[in-house]
């Protein structure tokens, strides 16, 4: 009975858990939609002007670890790296990359996901963070991450979206994890050169397991009819990415 190797197996499972998410991180907690039927919405102008194109934050912060347990809304960034490939004729293909997220994050593990996504820090700015995200989730020696600058990312704001989810992990127990998501397409710029997944690398291994290389039609199709390997996204959500990949 070998104990002294099963805790330090143990040991090191909780670090890569820790590693993988900061409990204390500081988030700054949103005012919530104006009625249940707000959420997993499009913000539209049709809302009140207190939430279009984004609320305010009330000036209160709280733990990542609170944020998720107690169901605080909060805020978050999305970013969708792309690549239109021309295929003669007028006709073009969408590659769209995907992270497969950690074993060890406290919400989702496993899954599919968003090129690129990260919870916003209290009083960040939204286009700095998303480019933060970016540097730490892809790496990399890609130019999407290399030239990528604010301006891209300005030009790319896509749309805002109310998510509301519950959940539960075997280590963390359940979540509520209830977000303001600010959506961005980043478009690959060499239009020489095909994307491919080994050409991003997340700085933190414990947060992004590995990437891989989607057609955007069949990912909308995937996200439409539920395919459990994906994290899943309300069809306000699905329909607005088909039309920013200019597939509807």
């Amino acid at each position: 009975m070998n104990t002294d190797s099963d805790d330090s197996s143990l040991s090191t499972e909780l670090q890569n858990y820790q590693r993988a998410q900061h409990d204390h991180e500081l988030f700054d907690v949103y005012p919530l939609p104006p009625t249940p039927s707000h959420y997993n919405h499009l913000i539209t102008p049709e809302w009140e002007d207190a939430y279009f194109p984004c609320p305010n934050p009330t000036g209160i912060t709280n733990t990542r670890r609170r944020i998720h347990r107690e169901g605080h809304w909060h805020r978050s960034v999305q970013v969708w790296v792309v690549q239109r490939v021309s295929c003669g004729d007028n006709r073009f293909t969408i590659r769209v990359l995907l992270q497969r997220r950690s074993r060890y994050k406290d919400t989702h593990p496993n899954l599919l996901d968003v090129s690129c996504a990260g919870h916003v820090d209290a009083g960040e700015n939204i286009v700095h963070c998303a480019l933060r995200e970016l540097r730490e989730e892809l790496g990399g020696v890609s130019n999407v991450v290399q030239q990528c600058t604010l301006d891209d990312l300005e030009r790319g704001k896509a749309f805002v979206v109310t998510s509301s989810i519950r959940g539960e992990t075997k280590q963390f127990g359940s979540f509520i994890c209830n977000e303001y998501q600010d959506v961005f397409i980043l478009w690959w710029k060499d239009d020489k050169v095909l994307m491919e997944a080994h050409m991003f690398a997340p700085i933190n291994k414990d947060e992004v397991q590995g990437f891989e290389i989607v057609e955007g039609r069949d990912l909308i199709h995937r996200l439409r009819r539920g395919d459990e390997e994906l994290v899943p996204h309300s069809m306000d959500y699905v329909d607005a990415l088909a039309r920013a990949f200019s597939l509807e």
